[in-house]
């Protein structure tokens, strides 16, 4: 079954080279990161770093780590593009 999910759903698609936005599917607060965002990057990269608005509050945050979350462990990453679904902390 898995292997007829892989071949008949599409994979993401994005472009790293536009402005970044992102979904936001999930979120919870940390008492020494902070805030962290689980979020599918629909365009443009994200790196620790870089200033983000988020939109619904219109309040911008710097992103501290950013990094791949699998079931039980969490892989950190110098960046996250496009069509990835990934996790980044961020604290304002």
């Amino acid at each position: 079954m898995l292997e007829r999910i892989v071949t008949d759903i599409p994979s993401p698609k994005g472009d790293e080279n536009e402005s970044l936005q992102c979904l936001i599917f999930d979120s919870l607060y940390d008492n020494y990161k902070g805030a962290i965002a689980y979020v599918r990057v629909k365009n443009g990269k994200v790196k620790p770093g870089d200033e983000i608005l988020l939109m619904a509050t219109k309040k911008i945050f710097t992103v501290t780590e950013v990094g791949y979350f699998e079931p039980g462990t969490y892989i950190p990453s110098k960046e996250l593009e496009a069509g990835e679904v990934r996790i980044y902390c961020s604290k304002y």
